[in-house]
């Protein structure tokens, strides 16, 4: 990892996404927390394509209140919470290392979860999370999905290991499922 650590407030994506994202913040911290930093974790973020680069790595330290914790068990099923934690952490990384932000949920068979804009253009947004499977066969398989969308639209799919706390972040353009 590169020496510079990046921070960022968990809290803070209910500022930056012009939706409801506020729901996910607890989802994120019950993948995150550990007993030795209770109130902060660091992740391995990789992006692919982001910002013109083709390949970097960034190491974040992401932290939140002790207010934003759930003082009850969640109430959902087990694969929920990893789903909307990985949520959590896709507007993180949006909102840290881009000027993406959501702008809406996709329809049903659209291919994608969310729409994303960076105020020029929408495109997709495919995320998937995990607590410890292979990051990388998982993030294929979405880039896939992503990319068989029916608007033909560009796209970026973001990927969550929980296990050891990784981000994978990706820009794909539509061509690409011709290959």
């Amino acid at each position: 990892m590169e020496n510079a650590l990046d921070e960022y407030q968990l809290e803070a994506i209910c500022r930056e996404h012009p939706i409801a994202v506020a729901m996910f913040v607890p989802f994120a911290i019950a993948r995150l927390h550990r007993e030795s930093s209770p109130t902060e974790a660091r992740v391995r973020v990789r992006m692919r394509n982001i910002g013109g680069q083709p390949e970097e790595e960034r190491a974040l330290r992401l932290f939140w209140s002790v207010e934003s914790m759930a003082k009850q068990p969640l109430a959902v099923q087990e694969h929920v919470v990893t789903e909307w934690a990985a949520l959590a952490m896709a507007c993180v990384v949006l909102a840290k290392y881009t000027p993406l932000r959501l702008r809406a949920v996709a329809l049903q068979g659209d291919r994608f979860d969310y729409w994303v804009t960076d105020g020029r253009g929408d495109y997709g947004l495919e995320i998937s999370g995990t607590l410890e499977e292979d990051i990388e066969g998982r993030h294929r398989d979405k880039v896939r999905q992503l990319l068989a969308n029916p608007y033909r639209n560009d796209g970026y799919a973001v990927t969550v290991r929980f296990a050891v706390p990784e981000v994978l972040f990706s820009f794909h353009r539509f061509e690409e499922q011709a290959r």
